[in-house]
């Protein structure tokens, strides 16, 4: 009996975890609301907490800077974006990706 209960925490426990990783964004649409990671895809909604990181520092970011950083091409010529991310299931809870840095305007200086 003792074993059995043990197997059913367990396997309770392992229901819920929520999966941290780093992947590859392929693909973000906006409308669907709808992340591909390393040809996986996952729902985002509004308690998704999408951050763009910096040099110094971490912001608050929405879907559709992530969709803009997806369509950049990388240094290798791989469309698309590296990204740390946290999943349940098949719900993203938190993205983070490099921003874009933009070039500045000569006159900023």
């Amino acid at each position: 009996m003792r074993k059995l209960m043990m197997v059913a925490l367990s396997l309770c426990l392992s229901a819920g975890i929520v999966i941290a990783a780093e992947g590859f964004v392929s693909k973000v649409d906006v409308e669907k609301q709808k992340v591909t990671i390393d040809d996986k895809e996952y729902t985002v909604d509004k308690d998704t907490k999408i951050t763009t990181k910096g040099k110094t520092e971490s912001k608050d970011s929405d879907l559709k800077a992530l969709a803009k950083a997806a369509e950049r091409k990388g240094k290798d010529g791989k469309v698309g974006i590296k990204v740390t991310f946290e999943a349940k299931e098949s719900k993203l809870t938190s993205v983070e990706f490099r921003g874009g840095g933009g070039k500045k305007d000569k006159s900023d200086k």
